[in-house]
């Protein structure tokens, strides 16, 4: 393969997985299945594995994800929170436990517990009180949620451990309550939620404490971070602690000694898990022994010594009674199947992705056919196949149309591909998905301008176009329909926030194809201003790491077109800042790769990277011969030895490290 569509393919898989990272553990809205997920992120590091001069520090194969909302209070973890790597068949689970017996010898016990499908959370405890309480985050530093926390009746806000402790597990919402609070919500107006993982992380981060009581939250706790003198040597004796200390632990947990028991656990449950009144959607599967497991180690994301084994999407048969074709903002036709409604994996569907007209004749589907789905819990159900032997004889043709549904231009397949485009920019279908897109929370981030307010926006004439929200008359506003003073108040100030909003999130915001957060991110620190990146020709922009030539000739011909030209010069016009703030930026660390490790005393994780970014230098996630600097705290891991095997790379302190900012 040309090393040049190599660069273009892992990009393109970089941006893709970035994306629904941010999907799953910023808004709690996935859309695709953890098993493709994976396939992702798989299909990533065999292209880094076999072009290793692609491989960069801040791939997401490198990293942890994060659940870290924008400006939230953070709190650093004194040990790390890892996540865990999945495997999806028995097979798969054997041929890791066998690596696992091969490494130490012999199989050693196994702890199997069930994977709640919930939110993570870590406790810290100090003379037996509970201090504060975070999320996950990035593994190194957590949002603050202690308030949110203390709602829930199973955490105890005191335990018998009286010395420093970091106590982690889930948190959850069980089956019936996650059915009750949907009903409330339906019979209230407010948008369901799409299971119970998404209900649980959007109630620990609600700002009213008192909504989150009332939820009735649960919680199981499995494993110890940070603690001073704590004596126990397995994962047996540790669930018996938490239990000693009054904190809820899944009653399903067991120890066992050999492959066939494993097995047997993991079959059992993956057939009984509807018994149950909380989602799971796997086993963990852990070395009892911590002796064992400190030998094993980490990778830079996972526990060696831990994985879970994922369950197979549910199943379900119903049947398809119309498609309808949507039109995204790129101008993409998908089809939309619309089905008898069906309950599957905690919620019932009444709708199927279908991708594109490829994947209609792959099916041989028609109208009124039996067919199956599969939902993964999180995502939007997906028809895997036709029951053709149920066939009725009353099915009829899908017909893919030949113009667009919402504005009538004839619809085109742009380079051979297999998605089917309206080209026309003004289309009203891509002009909503435009602006749902800029105000979403990844993007510009304007409370308050939801998919339905922006409906009812173009629906009532209101805007036109994207531009026109910043210029939005207020007072028609506040007379809609479920609007009012106070809305039009609160829409008027999240709109004159936006105009000051990061650069790269603007960006983003924009919708050039192509152009995620991450490549953003790498425009808007070549090109500071948006005057300078719409003068960018092409052969610049493929000279910049990471832009391959499908990037670069997309950006070219986003500012080529008049509508979107007309576009920027009236956001401008409106008070939109589309510039770099350079005020603070510095060139000290210019060309300079930093790398952190262990729990610093005076700064917090997010804010040493700050300071790096802002004096021109860069931080990365793994050791290689390209760093420069590892700065060391307290506890640090194994990035320390790697280090010291490289004479080129400086090993200091955080306090060395802030004497450097300061000089």
């Amino acid at each position: 393969m040309d090393d040049i569509f190599v660069l273009a393919e892992i990009n393109e898989l970089r941006e893709e997985i970035e994306h629904h990272n941010r999907l799953y553990y910023e808004q709690n809205t996935p859309q695709i299945s953890d098993l493709e997920y994976d396939y992702l992120v798989r299909k990533l590091e065999q292209l880094e594995e076999k072009y290793p001069h692609y491989k960069t520090e801040n791939s997401p194969t490198q990293k942890v994800s994060t659940d870290l909302s924008q400006n939230a209070k953070t709190i650093p973890h004194k040990i790390r929170m890892y996540s865990l790597n999945n495997v999806y068949s028995i097979a798969e689970l054997q041929t890791y436990l066998h690596k696992i017996s091969a490494e130490i010898g012999f199989l050693p016990k196994i702890s199997l517990e069930h994977k709640i499908d919930g939110f993570t959370i870590n406790l810290f405890y100090e003379n037996g009180v509970l201090k504060y309480a975070t999320t996950r985050g990035d593994g190194f530093d957590g949002e603050d949620v202690t308030a949110n926390v203390k709602m829930i009746k199973s955490i105890p806000q005191k335990i018998y451990y009286q010395k420093k402790i970091e106590i982690r597990g889930e948190v959850f919402l069980p089956i019936s309550e996650f059915e009750n609070l949907n009903k409330l919500r339906s019979e209230n107006g407010q948008n369901i939620f799409a299971n119970p993982r998404n209900a649980a992380a959007g109630t620990i981060k609600l700002k009213d404490s008192s909504k989150v009581a009332a939820r009735n939250l649960g919680s199981f706790m499995y494993t110890v971070g940070f603690s001073e003198n704590l004596e126990i040597s397995s994962q047996n004796e540790l669930l018996q602690f938490l239990k000693d200390n009054n904190f809820s632990v899944n009653k399903q947990s067991f120890i066992v000694d050999n492959f066939s028991e494993i097995k047997t656990y993991c079959q059992t449950w993956e057939n009984e898990r509807s018994s149950l009144n909380v989602e799971i959607d796997g086993i963990v599967v852990k070395i009892d022994d911590f002796e064992i497991q400190q030998k094993l180690g980490f990778t830079s994301k996972f526990p060696k010594w831990a994985i879970a084994f994922k369950f197979k999407a549910e199943e379900k048969e119903t049947q398809l009674l119309n498609v309808k074709f949507q039109v995204g903002r790129t101008g993409a036709v998908t089809p939309v199947a619309e089905l008898k409604s069906v309950y599957i994996a905690g919620s019932m569907v009444s709708n199927a992705t279908l991708h594109n007209a490829d994947e209609l004749k792959r099916l041989d589907l028609k109208i009124n056919d039996f067919v199956t789905i599969i939902k993964s819990g999180e995502i939007i159900p997906k028809i895997i196949k036709v029951n053709l032997q149920k066939r009725p004889q009353n099915v009829a043709e899908i017909k893919f149309p030949k113009i667009c549904p919402a504005c009538q231009t004839t619809l085109q397949k742009i380079d051979n591909g297999s998605i089917t485009y309206c080209t026309n920019i003004n289309c009203s279908a891509q002009i909503q998905k435009r602006i749902e897109h800029f105000v979403a929370r990844s993007a510009v981030d304007i409370e308050g301008l939801g998919e339905a307010v922006v409906e009812q926006l173009l629906r009532n004439n209101l805007i036109e176009k994207l531009q026109d929200i910043f210029v939005i008359d207020f007072k028609k506003f506040s007379e809609l329909e479920k609007q009012g003073k106070k809305s039009s108040e609160n829409l008027q100030n999240a709109l004159k926030k936006a105009k000051t909003q990061k650069f790269h999130k603007l960006l983003f915001g924009l919708g050039i194809r192509f152009v995620g957060a991450r490549i953003s991110k790498i425009l808007t620190s070549n090109y500071h201003t948006i005057d300078n990146l719409m003068l960018a020709k092409f052969e610049d922009l493929i000279a910049i790491d990471e832009i391959g030539e499908k990037i670069a000739q997309s950006v070219v011909e986003f500012f080529q077109s008049e509508t979107n030209l007309q576009m920027v010069a009236d956001l401008k016009k409106y008070g939109v800042k589309f510039e770099e703030k350079l005020e603070n930026i510095s060139k000290k660390f210019s060309e300079k790769t930093f790398l952190f490790t262990g729990t610093l005393e005076k700064l917090k994780r997010n804010e040493a990277k700050e300071i790096v970014e802002n004096n021109g230098g860069r931080v990365v996630s793994v050791v290689s011969k390209k760093l420069n600097y590892l700065i060391i705290g307290k506890n640090y891991g194994s990035k320390m030895a790697k280090a010291q095997k490289n004479d080129s790379i400086k090993i200091i302190d955080e306090a060395k490290f802030i004497e450097m900012v300061k000089k």
